[in-house]
């Protein structure tokens, strides 16, 4: 993975802290779990696939659209979740409607 000058700075940091083979691991780790940003160069996942940058556009625009759209619904599921459960009166004989009536007896 190529890095930034940044990210030069902080692994030879690293690895001067906890030693050559740790501090890589912690290094790597530490970007893959977004605690340290900018210190690797993005390379573009149109440019593995070939697209040119008309066709990587839709692409794009479509992968955000699905990203905003998860995001909405984690919102959503998060305010259900804190929703309060209604109060729900216990069912008897006097408030159950009979399930199935019986006919008049024609004699």
């Amino acid at each position: 993975m190529p890095l930034t000058e940044k990210g030069e700075k902080i692994l030879a940091s690293m690895k001067e802290q906890y030693g050559p083979e740790k501090g890589e691991r912690v290094f790597y780790a530490s970007i893959k779990a977004k605690k340290i940003r900018g210190a690797d160069v993005m390379v573009d996942d149109a440019q593995h696939m070939g697209f040119t940058e008309e066709q990587a556009k839709p692409v794009k625009d479509l992968c955000d659209a699905i990203d905003s759209l998860s995001a909405r619904l984690d919102a959503f599921e998060a305010r259900q979740h804190q929703r309060k459960p209604q109060d729900v009166k216990p069912k008897t004989k006097d408030n159950m409607q009979p399930s199935n009536p019986h006919p008049p007896d024609p004699r």
